[in-house]
């Protein structure tokens, strides 16, 4: 018999949100741990960003943002499903996104890097970077540098 915890997955479509159900015998020390791992682990997510898709506002968790980009004055996030606009600046939104999953690649877009297929030196001075989905972006001659150092210390 293992001293590990059963863990027993349930997907139901009735819970709206996460749920979980701790069952033991007794409230004892292993059981405050698993909830103060859930308590950390919930503690420490990502704020999720508010977008807006037909009128409708959706919240998007940060691990589906390929990149957030400026077209026509206007803020899109893009993700595998669709693009989303967005009613905050940039430079809001940088300051709310993972700085260890995003970073900026030129003044108008900002790149989730864990979302990132390749990233293409070989043109002279600038950077090709193509995402998961085949979309190909470029990084600006100006943000090469930072990229290839941030690149160094990445864990992707």
């Amino acid at each position: 018999m293992s001293d590990l915890p059963d863990i027993k997955l349930i997907i139901d479509e009735a819970f709206e949100k996460l749920t979980v159900i701790i069952k033991n015998r007794e409230n004892n020390e292993d059981v405050e741990g698993v909830i103060n791992a859930i308590q950390n682990y919930a503690n420490n997510q990502k704020p999720m960003i508010q977008a807006y898709f037909k009128g409708s506002v959706v919240m998007l968790p940060q691990r589906k943002i390929f990149r957030i980009y400026i077209v026509n004055r206007k803020i899109l996030i893009q993700t595998s499903e669709r693009l989303y606009e967005v009613r905050k600046n940039l430079r809001d939104l940088e300051e709310l996104l993972d700085s260890e999953s995003f970073i900026r690649i030129s003044q108008s877009e900002i790149l989730n890097i864990k979302r990132v297929k390749n990233f293409d030196f070989s043109s002279t001075g600038t950077i090709e970077v193509e995402l998961e989905n085949g979309e190909k972006t470029y990084v600006s001659r100006r943000r090469v540098k930072e990229i290839k150092a941030a690149l160094s210390k990445a864990v992707i």
